[in-house]
């Protein structure tokens, strides 16, 4: 093989692997959605508030009701008012997780469809975590009261669940974004 020939060959692979136009336009998109989503925080807060009351309200005594950023729950026949600030809204996890989303887009070239699927599975795990968090500290202070219930949803299990649902998003988007997600039995055969 001639010089020539091998640097084309090189050049080519290098081409095969940089990310197309569509992928560079989603890693854009991704990184003005990080932005977007920390300058909107407070439009989040609400949104995630009136979620919460809406899933939220059914299983309640007494029901869930939303106001801007709050959802108010009955705690021993008094209602009390959640507020959803811009520290305890999904807005705060998705911000650096679409950052790193971006980054991998830019990186290297990896199909669309499992780029977007990626993505999707990224934000949905993130916000279902985070709305499961929000649930679960309305619950824990119906349930227990304010002293007990809110003290520790709040402060230490509501943590650990955000925690482990940017992790889990994080993690799920480099696997994916790898096309590691095989079964055992895929790589055994």
């Amino acid at each position: 093989m001639s010089s020539d020939q091998l640097r084309r060959r090189h050049r080519s692979r290098e081409q095969r692997d940089r990310p197309g136009w569509a992928q560079r336009v989603l890693a854009i998109v991704a990184i003005l959605a990080a932005v977007a989503s920390l300058v909107f925080i407070e439009g989040f807060a609400v949104a995630e508030a009136l979620a919460t009351a809406f899933w939220t309200n059914p299983l309640f005594a007494g029901g869930v009701v939303a106001a801007r950023d709050n959802f108010v729950v009955q705690v021993g026949g008094t209602p009390i008012a959640f507020h959803v600030t811009p520290s305890c809204s999904a807005a705060v996890l998705l911000a650096p997780a679409l950052l790193v989303y971006g980054a991998i887009l830019l990186i290297r070239r990896i199909p669309l469809s499992r780029a977007l699927l990626a993505g999707a599975t990224m934000i949905v795990v993130i916000v279902v975590t985070n709305q499961l968090r929000l649930g679960l500290i309305g619950w824990a202070s119906q349930t227990w009261g304010m002293d007990l219930g809110y003290q520790i949803s709040h402060r230490y299990v509501g943590s650990a669940i955000a925690i482990v649902g940017f992790t889990a998003g994080l993690v799920l988007l480099v696997r994916l974004t790898n096309g590691k997600l095989r079964s055992r039995r895929t790589r055994a055969v």
